[in-house]
């Protein structure tokens, strides 16, 4: 008799947290059933709108609730901001704000994974490329990125296996393999110091770049190391 109402608040609670348990399941389940097609064009416009990134075309979108909400456009063709640069993507994850999975008008995206990608760049678009992604401002996680380098579609190079991300324990590192080789690139100092190791061959190199940049140029000092 002395602790029942301590009992009878514990068994209230438990309702309560059973209410809330089937609220949260309804939550993420019922966008399953929304029709994505009618809205993907606010979507992408989103994606415009926070990364730069238009969608050209894809094949289709899914939602999935778990383990985080997000939407899954598979085998995208992604214009980067440059008419000669397109990026294909085998699966595009966009995780938007946990609000916005209801209000598409306003339409906000938390981060975006590009997963298994391949794209061919030019000598003259690997700046604008190599720009484009690393100075993203909002989240950004690539996971398998080919590149193949071409000058006057001659090949002059291929680097695969391309991983990054401007957020998270590896933020600003770049992982890949070229010449066969691993290599790992970590970007310091708001990008104007680079350290570069091509794994296990003895090869390295850093940049450092003065902060005061005329126009286009730009001086520094670079080290490298055989």
């Amino acid at each position: 008799n002395k602790y029942s109402k301590i009992f009878k608040f514990i068994f209230f609670l438990r309702y309560l947290l059973i209410i809330f348990f089937i609220s949260v399941v309804l939550f993420l389940t019922i966008p399953s059933f929304f029709d994505y097609e009618k809205r993907a064009n606010k979507i992408k416009n989103a994606l415009d709108d926070h990364y730069k990134f238009k969608i050209i075309k894809y094949e289709k979108i899914k939602f999935y609730s778990l383990p985080k909400p997000r939407l899954e456009f598979e085998n995208a063709l992604i214009n980067l901001g440059s008419p000669s640069i397109k990026l294909n993507v085998n699966n595009l994850r966009v995780y938007p704000n946990i609000l916005s999975i209801y209000n598409f008008d306003n339409f906000q995206i938390n981060k975006i994974v590009l997963k298994d990608n391949n794209t061919f760049l030019t000598v003259s678009d690997l700046n604008y490329f190599t720009k484009n992604l690393l100075k993203q401002k909002n989240k950004l996680f690539i996971d398998n990125l080919s590149v193949k380098i071409v000058d006057k579609k001659n090949l002059i190079t291929k680097i695969k296996n391309i991983k990054f991300s401007n957020y998270g324990y590896d933020k600003n590192i770049i992982k890949g393999n070229i010449f066969e080789k691993k290599f790992q690139i970590n970007i310091f100092n708001d990008y104007n110091s680079i350290n570069f190791k091509l794994l296990n061959s003895g090869v390295s190199g850093e940049i450092n770049l003065n902060k005061n940049k005329i126009k286009k140029n730009f001086s520094g000092i670079v080290k490298s190391r055989i």
